[in-house]
């Protein structure tokens, strides 16, 4: 069923333009003046961050030597790429060795750069609730990225086992993603591909965004097709393309998902769409629905949400005027100190059971495993400087 509450009825007169709050520069001046006073009584995220940061590579492996990894079991399977469980045997870490072969990324024009990219944003993107990546490499028939292990599983499936989180919940998991995307935006890259199967836990349960795959660095905005229906932002719908405002929208499709169970907009594609577009053109009047339709949580987490999936671009929280502080600083997160979850000084909601890899329920694409032949002549210098070369201890099958 369609969440009926938040798109305007058939026949109904576009209100649109109308029934907007008239944005002026006196606005816009007002917030950020309100933003420099909120930031003289609001933690230093980037100095909690350089903390984080330097207590994350004091646990990094000093050198894992890929041609001596222990690989077993199938633990993870996308759409283009399969995960392994991985173990190093002079340190026994374990490790998630992502692979894609390259033979599948040679049949689509966009895979090869994008495979690139995902490693250049992994690379780029040190932060404690982000998927970290030791080494890449590769051999004749596939790339190799060697990541931290998300020991936990991810929200998809917790949201499987608890349909409904908590508040308290849904929060916790909200302000570590906020924080991980304003790491992305502040080195100028947009996410694009938020849902709950890209967010891992780890085994102590604090949240990895991962998949990196559509991360791209944009300086104004991009106009590429790509993530899922139902995250959309309507500024993409309208032709115009995205900017670091359409993750804030995703993070609000998603909040919304684990605080009433569904997604706001549902359906194929076309109706998703026409819905998105339908609330866009509602102006003030569809986002309050939203938000009056939001009764079984707190009026903070109702508003935060709201604020999130507001359509104007510019009046999106974390897009405005005062940019993340009006994240940092919204009702919803009075109790939270920002410092000790990026320390990851706090206790996570969840503690995920611990984890048996032979327990991993994997739905396997033959597809995405299969070795093909592709044109040498033409990937071998696209991926030249991927990584080293080698020959790992056992074939992946």
């Amino acid at each position: 069923p369609h969440c009926g509450v938040i798109v305007a009825k058939a026949g109904e007169p576009s209100l649109g333009g109308d029934m907007r709050r008239a944005r002026s520069f006196a606005d816009d001046i007002g917030r950020a003046v309100g933003a420099a006073m909120a930031a003289a009584r609001g933690e230093d995220i980037d100095a909690a961050l350089s903390e984080a940061i330097s207590s994350l590579d004091s646990l990094s492996v000093a050198s894992v030597k890929p041609e001596e990894l222990d690989i077993t079991n199938l633990i993870g399977m996308g759409g283009y790429g399969s995960v392994y469980l991985a173990r190093d045997p002079n340190s026994g870490k374990q490790f998630a060795l992502k692979m894609l072969r390259k033979g599948l990324l040679a049949a689509k024009t966009d895979l090869p750069q994008r495979a690139i990219r995902e490693k250049e944003a992994l690379e780029q993107l040190r932060h404690p609730f982000i998927s970290k990546v030791h080494l890449t490499f590769q051999d004749d028939d596939s790339l190799y990225y060697l990541l931290d292990l998300a020991a936990g599983g991810d929200l998809y499936s917790l949201l499987d086992l608890h349909p409904i989180f908590p508040e308290k919940w849904a929060l916790f998991y909200t302000a570590s993603l906020a924080l991980a995307l304003r790491h992305m935006h502040k080195n100028s890259f947009v996410y694009r591909d938020m849902k709950p199967e890209n967010v891992l836990l780890d085994a102590g349960g604090y949240v990895c965004l991962a998949d990196m795959g559509f991360a791209k660095k944009v300086h104004d905005r991009t106009f590429t097709a790509c993530g899922t229906d139902e995250y959309v932002p309507p500024e993409l719908l309208e032709g115009k393309g995205r900017t670091a405002a359409a993750d804030w929208w995703g993070l609000g499709v998603l909040v919304h998902e684990m605080i009433t169970g569904r997604t706001p907009f549902e359906g194929n594609t076309t109706e998703i769409f026409a819905q998105i577009s339908q609330y866009q053109k509602g102006g003030d009047r569809t986002n309050e629905q939203l938000r009056l339709s939001l009764s079984s949580v707190s009026r903070e987490c109702a508003d935060f949400v709201s604020g999130l999936l507001l359509g104007e671009e510019k009046g999106r929280l974390g897009s405005g005027p005062e940019g993340f502080l009006g994240i940092q600083m919204h009702a919803w997160f009075k109790d939270l100190s920002w410092g000790e979850l990026l320390r990851r000084e706090l206790a996570p909601p969840y503690i995920p059971p611990p984890f048996d890899p032979s327990n991993a329920d994997v739905e396997v694409d033959k597809q995405v495993l299969q070795k093909r032949p592709f044109d040498r002549a033409k990937l071998d210098p696209v991926f030249k400087n991927f990584g080293p070369t080698v020959k790992l201890k056992m074939g992946l099958q």
